[in-house]
Parts: C-alpha cells; sequence; structure tokens
C-alpha cells in the first residue's frame, strides 16, 4: 500500500503551468512594472498611472468608508464626553452664579426698602429704630412674630412696627434683645384710624385675612379705595402711619392692608413718648 504524505506539493510541481509558481511570476512582474512606472516620465507610464487611480479610486474610496466612519465615529464619541463633561461643569458654574445673582439681587431689594423706611421723617418726640424679623421655625401663622429689638433698644409696649408700604402691627410682649409683634390681621389687634376723604374717626379689627371696620354709624359712608391712616386717639399710637384701604362690595366694607408680613424681612419700629405731647 502506497504512503500517501500530507504535505502539500503545490509549490513543487514540474513543468512551467505550476499554477503557484505562475502566481509568484505575475506579482514580482506587476511589482517591477509599477516599480518602473513610478520612476518613469513617459506619457504611457504617466497616463496609465492615471487611468489606474482614477479606475480604482472608487473601490479604494469603498474600502475606505468603513474605516472612515469608524474613525469618526471614536472621534465623536470622545467628544461627546468632553462635551457632556462641559456642559456638567457650565450647569454647575450657571447654578452658582444664579444664585450669586438671586442673593445680589435680594439684598439689593432689601437695600432699596431699607432705605425708604430711613426717609420716613421723625419728630422730637419720636424714634425710629429698624429691626430685622427673626425666623421662627415652629410658626405657622402670619398673625404675629419676633424682631431683634427689646427694652434695651428703647422698645415699649404698643410700638408701631412698619414698613415702607405702612402699619405692619405693634409691640405686645418685651425682652431685653427682642420683642414679639401681632400683625393687624391678628383678632387681638384694634387700631384707632382716620379716614383722609370722607374724614371719620374709627376702629379697624384683625380679621384673618382682612380688617373689619369697628365703632363707625354707617360703614358704606366711606368712599372706595380711600386711605386710612392711624390716630392717636388710643393714647399710645403716632398719627399718620398708613394702615389700609377701604374695600367695598354690595354686602360688606372692609379694609386691605398696605403691608403684608411677606414684604420684607426688615421693619421699622417706631418709639412714641406721649408723655412729651403732654408737657409741650
Amino acid at each position: 500500500m502506497a504512503y500517501k504524505s500530507s504535505f502539500s506539493t503545490r509549490g513543487f510541481k514540474s513543468g512551467l503551468l505550476n499554477p503557484y509558481g505562475a502566481e509568484i511570476l505575475i506579482c514580482v512582474l506587476i511589482s517591477v512594472f509599477f516599480l518602473i512606472t513610478s520612476y518613469s516620465k513617459s506619457n504611457f507610464f504617466i497616463n496609465f498611472k492615471y487611468y489606474v487611480i482614477t479606475f480604482s479610486k472608487p473601490g479604494l474610496t469603498l474600502i475606505a468608508k468603513p474605516f472612515e466612519i469608524t474613525r469618526n465615529l471614536f472621534i465623536y464619541i470622545n467628544d461627546f464626553k468632553e462635551i457632556r463633561n462641559l456642559n456638567k461643569s457650565l450647569v454647575m458654574e450657571n447654578a452658582e452664579l444664579l444664585e450669586k445673582l438671586n442673593k445680589n439681587n435680594f439684598l439689593e431689594f432689601e437695600n432699596t426698602r431699607l432705605k425708604k423706611l430711613l426717609n420716613i421723617d421723625e419728630t422730637n418726640y419720636s424714634k425710629k429704630l429698624v429691626g430685622r424679623i427673626l425666623i421662627d421655625p415652629y410658626k405657622n401663622d402670619d398673625f404675629s412674630f419676633v424682631i431683634d429689638l427689646g427694652k434695651k433698644n428703647g422698645l415699649k409696649i404698643n410700638d408701631i412696627v412698619f414698613n415702607e408700604k405702612g402699619m405692619i402691627g405693634r409691640v405686645i410682649e418685651l425682652g431685653d434683645f427682642s420683642s414679639k409683634v401681632i400683625t393687624l390681621y391678628d383678632q387681638d389687634s384694634v387700631i384707632p384710624v382716620y379716614s383722609l376723604e370722607t374724614k371719620k374717626s374709627f376702629f379697624v379689627e384683625g380679621l384673618n385675612d382682612k380688617l373689619k371696620i369697628k365703632h363707625i354709624d354707617s360703614a358704606f359712608d366711606l368712599e372706595h379705595d380711600e386711605i386710612l391712616i392711624t390716630t392717636k386717639a388710643a393714647g399710645y399710637f403716632k398719627e399718620g402711619i398708613k394702615v389700609g384701604k377701604v374695600k367695598k362690595t354690595l354686602n360688606e366694607v372692609y379694609v386691605e392692608p398696605f403691608a403684608n408680613l411677606s414684604d420684607t424681612i426688615y421693619v421699622y419700629v417706631l418709639i412714641f413718648e406721649f408723655d412729651k405731647i403732654l408737657n409741650l
């Protein structure tokens, strides 16, 4: 039995038409041809190279296209990561700048209100102080609040507290360095007022979200939107502080205060020394 080797004899076949040898010969001839054409200045070879490049360009472009797409995809992914990181950084920076801007706007707004408070005239028998509302985390209404002024600052019970819009309330409790204030909306708040158009004197009492008119013959005699100011009828209020506007409907007449507790964090306290008027 003849032994058959597994080693290929493709390159060792005899004869001029050996396929493997023919392939090598053709490759060598093509290589030599391109080598000669690359150095030749002949028009034939120049035109030949031109036609070869022209006809092979679509195929080369088609082959190179996937590699170009892949390269561009990696570049896009890398750029996308950089843009995303940059966007996060800009978002954080924008949030910080927005917070600073809001803080600056708030301080500027409060500074304007504070200037308006300081422009209010005082007389020789009263003293004005500017205080700050202290935040109380246990409060859940707008009927009372605490300020950072007290006995040591010269405050007394019933001193008027207001801002540039008008009266907010009055002092009802005193500490050495702080005081409790009830607002006009509190049901225990009763203020003597005077109407500027109809020239009537009466009282307003807190009624949660508005002021109730008391001790007047006919509230409907008042003019709609006429302004009410404080009077000294009770003996301890400084007159001339704006309180609110008269509001009339078909069924009732009430007062809408000018100032709200949410208007500002700074308030003005007018220390009125009534006994000095009696001695004038």
